[in-house]
C-alpha cells in the first residue's frame, strides 16, 4: 500500500510572481514585435501599389503598340472619365486615345478601370502629369513622369516609379533629379 504524506504532493499551479514574470515577458516580445509587423504590412501595401503602377504602366504601353494608336493612363474614379487631379489612389483607366485628344470619348475603347481594394496608399504623380500617353511606338514623349507611391501613415518609406521619355518605368527611393520623395 502506497500512503502518501499531504506535503509530498506535486504542486499543479503558477505563483502569483511566475505569472507576473510570464506576463512581463509576453509585454516586452509585442512591444518589440507589433511595430515590425506594422512596418511589414506598411512595405507590403507599397510594394503592392508599386507593382500595380508599372503593371498598368506596361499593359498601356503594349496595347499602344499592338493597336497602333495612342493609349492613355490617367486617374479616374469611376472609370469613364479623367480626373483633374494628381492623385491616383482612388483608382485610375487606360484607354485606346482613336482621336488622339486625350480625352475618353465614345469612339475610344476603354480598356481598364482599376481600383485598389484599399486605400491606405497614397499615389501621387509629379506636377503637371494628370495623364500619361503612349503612343503607337510605345514612346511617352513629354509624358515624363515620377509617381510616388506613400504609406500615409508612415511606417513605410516611400518608392518612386520613375516614367521616361522612351515610356519605360524605373523604380527608384528617389525622385528622377535624386531629391528624396515627398508625400505631400
Amino acid at each position: 500500500m502506497d500512503i502518501q504524506s499531504p506535503g509530498s504532493r506535486l504542486s499543479r499551479a503558477f505563483t502569483l510572481i511566475e505569472l507576473i514574470i510570464a506576463m512581463a515577458i509576453i509585454a516586452v516580445v509585442l512591444s518589440v514585435g507589433v511595430p515590425g509587423i506594422t512596418s511589414l504590412a506598411g512595405n507590403g501595401r507599397i510594394t503592392s501599389a508599386v507593382n500595380s503602377v508599372v503593371r498598368h504602366l506596361h499593359y498601356a504601353r503594349s496595347e499602344a503598340v499592338r493597336r497602333s494608336r495612342p493609349v492613355v493612363l490617367c486617374p479616374s474614379l469611376a472609370g469613364t472619365g479623367c480626373d483633374d487631379s494628381f492623385h491616383w489612389e482612388q483608382g485610375f483607366m487606360l484607354f485606346a486615345d482613336n482621336n488622339a485628344d486625350r480625352i475618353p470619348d465614345d469612339g475610344d475603347s476603354i480598356l481598364r478601370h482599376f481600383r485598389p481594394d484599399e486605400s491606405r496608399t497614397r499615389i501621387l504623380t509629379s506636377p503637371g502629369r494628370k495623364k500619361i500617353t503612349y503612343q503607337a511606338s510605345g514612346m511617352s514623349p513629354g509624358s515624363t513622369a515620377t509617381f510616388t507611391i506613400c504609406d500615409p501613415d508612415g511606417r513605410a518609406a516611400p518608392k518612386a516609379v520613375i516614367l521616361s521619355n522612351p515610356g519605360r518605368p524605373r523604380l527608384s527611393d528617389f525622385r528622377a533629379d535624386g531629391s528624396p520623395l515627398a508625400c505631400i
